[in-house]
């Protein structure tokens, strides 16, 4: 069973183009096999809350060592994260009406699988099952065109220890578009400030907040490989640092979006990385 979220279950509608989904299916759901499929992956992005230890209530009150044993020999035993300190772990969907229901995983600042989901048809997703007729869906996907790929960013918008209590705020990230050669580069800030970015051959960047960008890599120097820096415009600290080497039909995606400094190295700037294959 999901685990639930109440307070997320306000609608939120994307209209995407596209697919690269993340998930391990609890039911595979069939695809119109008339039509190519699409591609959709929902990752959400946001701080990672502080770990928490607990020593166990007998080691504190001196109790029998059989107590001791059973947790973890009178070691400090490792809490979940608070409430709301954390996204959803999963959601749920059907394909119709006659459909088992299905589940997809959200992975948490790290990269998921492309998932296959069917073109040209809404798809409406929930956070716990099963629902009552009136429950509203807490993802809405508007049809996706046959054989397109696209990244959905989650990141929250509460605060504190509410930050995924809300509905978060979703960004759209197209992985196909026209270009020829080698890797090619997204570029996405969803942070609250400014990215400065530096690649090796002396191109430099400012990523405003909110915005994406994209970049094929042609011309690289004799080593085949070009070196990218990403700092926030409030940290002394590097976020990011990688050596990128060209290779056919790759596409490097870096996110970037608002960290805790306390679970980030001392960063307000978390980073993202993924790598994809480019779609045909």
């Amino acid at each position: 069973m999901a685990h639930s979220h109440p307070h997320f279950s306000a609608l939120f509608t994307t209209c995407l183009l596209a697919s690269s989904l993340i998930a391990r299916d609890a039911v595979a759901p069939v695809v119109d096999a008339d039509l190519p499929p699409s591609k959709v992956s929902i990752i959400a992005l946001g701080p990672r809350p502080a770990r928490r230890y607990e020593m166990p209530s007998e080691y504190k009150n001196h109790h029998s060592s059989k107590s001791l044993n059973a947790s973890s020999g009178g070691q400090a035993i490792l809490l979940g994260a608070p409430k709301y300190s954390t996204p959803p772990a999963q959601l749920f969907y059907k394909l119709d009406e006659n459909s088992k229901w299905a589940r997809f995983n959200i992975r948490f600042n790290n990269q998921g699988i492309l998932k296959k989901m069917p073109s040209l048809k809404t798809l409406d997703f929930f956070y716990s099952i099963p629902i009552d007729e009136g429950t509203k869906p807490a993802l809405k996907i508007s049809p996706l065109e046959p054989s397109s790929s696209t990244l959905i960013f989650l990141t929250p918008t509460g605060h504190q220890k509410s930050l995924w209590k809300n509905n978060p705020k979703f960004t759209t990230v197209p992985l196909t578009w026209s270009s020829t050669g080698g890797t090619r580069i997204l570029l996405i800030n969803t942070s609250r400030q400014l990215v400065n970015i530096l690649f090796s051959d002396g191109r430099k960047l400012s990523l405003k907040s909110g915005s994406q960008t994209r970049i094929d890599l042609k011309d690289l120097p004799k080593k085949n490989k070009i070196m990218i820096v990403a700092k926030g415009g409030r940290d002394s600290k590097i976020a990011l640092q990688e050596s990128i080497r060209n290779l056919p039909r790759i596409t490097k995606v870096y996110a970037f979006y608002n960290a805790a400094p306390m679970t980030n190295g001392g960063r307000t700037l978390g980073s993202f990385r993924a790598v994809y294959e480019i779609p045909n």
